[in-house]
């Protein structure tokens, strides 16, 4: 899944746009690494820790 789309799914960020510019801006990241690609694929096979910024974070796993 592309992590501007989980954005969206997960209500992390109110848009696309604003997805986007946090991710610009280096405040996204991934199982603790960075996200600097807003056309990244996110693979959710197993557990993924997805934070956005310092205080909003999320446990995404496919069911």
């Amino acid at each position: 899944m592309i992590v501007i789309d989980l954005f969206s799914e997960t209500k992390l960020a109110a848009s696309k746009t604003e997805a986007r510019r946090l991710i610009q801006q280096g405040g996204v990241s991934v199982n603790e690494q960075i996200v600097k690609d807003d056309k990244l694929s996110v693979n959710l096979s197993g557990e993924r820790l997805i934070k956005v910024g310092k205080r909003k974070f999320l446990r995404v796993k496919q069911g």
